[in-house]
């Protein structure tokens, strides 16, 4: 008995200690590519501000703004949406279209701030490299904050690009950044427990700011941003 309690005992500890040494074997990085704060002038009038509820689970307020087209790397345009976006919360009291368009002052010019992040998985073992690009939108529209948020998985690049600077460990955050990533866009239902009025994970390309505003229903679709989709990678 005493034998076979030792023997589950070494095993039991071998095991903890090979799941310690793969999880050192993994480094992440995240490196700013770059950051802009640009002003815009928007239009903000019934076509361009609306509550949407497309591939969403609930109805949120969103602004599209054409000039992101510019000024973004990736493609914060929905299906179907004929512009990119940005967007709040869910609508309701004082998160309205009504709150955002003024007939009188049917533009606003604000601050744009664009920030692309390159995130890095290095594996020392097997000499692999993974990156992945993150890119976030933010914009205060009339005291409303709107966001978006989209992932671009890089693939594969050579070993030696990921150990160039200093990596630490994989911190398994919980920002998902995104993008979700993440969503661009915003909203709840993403994988790492974002709402609308923080910073959600990175929206699903096929969701979001959809001008239609009738939806597919369902959740709130998102993919998750890159340190959620390397950890994936290594999980499989």
């Amino acid at each position: 008995m005493h034998s076979i309690t030792r023997s589950t005992s070494l095993a039991l500890g071998l095991v903890a200690g090979s799941l310690s040494i793969a999880a050192a074997e993994n480094t992440y990085n995240e490196t700013v590519v770059h950051e802009t704060t640009t002003t815009v002038e928007v239009d903000l009038n019934s076509s361009s501000v609306l509550c949407s509820a497309a591939d969403y689970g609930a109805t949120f307020l969103k602004v599209l703004i054409p000039d992101l087209a510019k000024l973004t790397l990736l493609d914060h345009q929905n299906t179907g949406a004929g512009q990119p976006c940005v967007a709040a919360g869910p609508c309701g009291p004082g998160q309205m279209p009504a709150d955002i368009i003024d007939a009188a002052h049917p533009k606003e010019t604000v601050q744009i701030t664009v920030k692309a992040v390159r995130g890095d998985d290095a594996d020392s073992v097997a000499q692999t490299c993974n990156t992945g690009l993150t890119e976030t939108v933010k914009v205060t529209i009339r005291g409303v904050d709107f966001f978006h948020q989209r992932f671009a998985d890089l693939g594969q690049r050579p070993y030696s690009d990921c150990v160039t600077s200093t990596a630490a460990p994989d911190p398994d955050p919980g920002s998902g950044s995104g993008s979700g990533s993440a969503d661009t866009g915003s909203g709840s239902g993403s994988g790492d427990g974002k709402t609308d009025t923080e910073e959600p994970s990175v929206e699903d390309p096929s969701g979001g700011c959809n001008a239609g505003g009738s939806g597919a229903g369902g959740t709130f679709a998102f993919l998750l941003g890159a340190m959620a989709l390397i950890r994936r990678r290594r999980a499989a």
